[in-house]
């Protein structure tokens, strides 16, 4: 009769605690789902000791958006390379090369409100894929994370997209230490 009681107060229990998250749950989905695939490109800057032995080249990036319309806060899921060209004038001694920089990155976007311009910030983390243009070089893979501010702005169904973004990449001393580098992108979205 006891284990009746407790399980009858168990399942009473359950169901109260559900009530918000029913009475909740059709506003939003209510709300309309969107996405965006978005193409983008521009510089990249290296920055730290990075900058000592690369020079600023050119990003390329892919990104799906995911969000819900009503929310200001999304989803996105970005796919980028980077190529870092090699110093000027390296020191006697010392070979530089270019260093290529690749990534799939989530993050999540938070969308100030707007109307047909709206800017945003976005954090996220990563795996990242680097690896020098020499002989023998080998490819290294380390985690990373990236945070930075955007504006997006509408052109019917095509809106455009200019951001920057700070990354760092987390590696042992003996690979080479961590590095950073700063991709300034613009792009558009579909």
């Amino acid at each position: 009769m006891t284990n009746q009681l407790s399980m009858k107060k168990l399942l009473l229990s359950l169901a109260v605690l559900s009530l918000p998250v029913q009475a909740v749950a059709p506003s939003i989905a209510l709300g309309q789902k969107s996405y965006a695939i978005g193409l983008g490109g521009g510089a990249a800057i290296p920055v730290g000791k990075l900058a000592d032995r690369q020079a600023t080249g050119y990003n390329a990036m892919i990104s799906l958006a995911i969000g819900v319309s009503d929310l200001p806060f999304g989803v996105r899921f970005d796919g980028i390379y980077n190529n870092l060209a090699n110093t000027k004038s390296p020191p006697a001694g010392v070979s530089t090369a270019k260093m290529r920089v690749s990534s799939a990155l989530a993050n999540l976007v938070f969308a100030f409100p707007g109307t047909t311009a709206k800017a945003y910030l976005l954090a996220g983390v990563g795996l990242y894929n680097s690896k020098a243009d020499l002989p023998n070089a080998k490819t290294q893979n380390n985690f990373g994370f990236n945070a930075g501010f955007g504006s997006t702005f509408a052109f019917g169904p095509i809106a455009t997209f200019f951001e920057s973004r700070y990354h760092t990449v987390s590696r042992s001393e003996s690979k080479g230490g961590v590095y950073q580098f700063v991709p300034i992108t613009f792009g558009f979205m579909f």
